[in-house]
């Protein structure tokens, strides 16, 4: 096996152990997260908030992010996410992963020359 194949399984290894750490349909948006980081939210939805954070160990640790690494108040510009990385983001969000064969696939798909044998 070569190094770039072991890096590519040991990366989709820790990915597939991730998989109760990720949001779910029941989650704040990461703008709200973000509010009630700052202080920015209204009472009753911070209330909300605190409860959940209690439960969901991803939350928790997004606030906390956002206590560590303050974000910019002014807007930026959208861009569009790149189709594999949208693909994997899918995937990992709504729990495909358990079928591993599209992260192995997109993983194949990574271009060879930005990988080098470590």
């Amino acid at each position: 096996m070569s190094a770039r194949e072991k890096f590519l399984e040991n990366s989709f290894m820790s990915l597939t152990k991730m998989t109760k750490f990720h949001k779910s349909p029941t989650c704040p948006l990461s703008n709200d997260l973000l509010a009630f980081q700052t202080g920015k939210i209204a009472l009753r939805e911070k209330e909300r908030i605190t409860v959940h954070l209690r439960f969901c160990e991803f939350c928790a640790s997004e606030v906390e992010f956002y206590a560590h690494y303050p974000q910019a108040d002014e807007l930026v510009e959208k861009t569009e996410i790149p189709q594999p990385l949208f693909e994997l983001a899918e995937a990992l969000l709504s729990n495909k992963h358990r079928d591993n064969s599209l992260l192995k696939r997109l993983f194949n798909q990574a271009d060879e020359s930005k990988f080098t044998d470590f």
